[in-house]
């Protein structure tokens, strides 16, 4: 019988950013549930958490977190479109964090950037099983979507933030 190992990147922005699973060394499924959009939205916000009140410029996060610009610049306007961020122009401007860490839920921030996270259509494409009602593989994977929904809906930026080892 094979064997499924699961392969997390070794990126710390959450730990879910990628899995694999493997039979015998040949690569059969491969799941990203948080894309690379997701990821600097992330790393963005951890970054504006550890200074709430600081006005940060583009600059200053394409330099500190070492992001492409244009791609960066992107996604904070989407972060300021869904009133996550608030935005200046001009001299001295920037974007500010305009929700409280304790509020940004990982699963809105997930939601704004790829809808509803639905990981049995990753996992399984419709044809895999014809039976999909009495598969056993299909109700254990819709209980860990469930769970993983959950935590998903209890970490936030202030935790992951509590979670980060502390920089000198």
């Amino acid at each position: 019988m094979a064997k499924l190992v699961a392969v997390e990147q070794k990126d710390a922005i959450p730990r879910l950013v990628q899995a694999t699973a493997y039979v015998k060394g040949s690569t059969f499924l491969k799941m990203k549930l948080v894309t690379k959009n997701i990821h600097y939205a992330l790393k963005s916000l951890l970054y504006f958490a550890e200074r709430p009140a600081k006005v940060i410029t583009v600059g200053e996060l394409v330099k500190k977190l070492n992001m492409r610009r244009a791609f960066l610049r992107r996604i904070l306007q989407v972060l300021s479109r869904h009133r996550i961020l608030k935005s200046s122009k001009g001299k001295g401007g920037g974007f500010l964090l305009n929700t409280h860490p304790s509020k940004l839920r990982i699963i809105d921030v997930i939601r704004i950037f790829r809808g509803k996270i639905d990981i049995m259509n990753c996992l399984l494409e419709k044809d895999v099983c014809p039976y999909p009602d009495d598969c056993v593989l299909m109700a254990k994977m819709r209980d860990i979507e469930r769970k993983l929904q959950r935590t998903l809906k209890i970490t936030t930026i202030a935790t992951l933030l509590e979670s980060m080892p502390r920089r000198q």
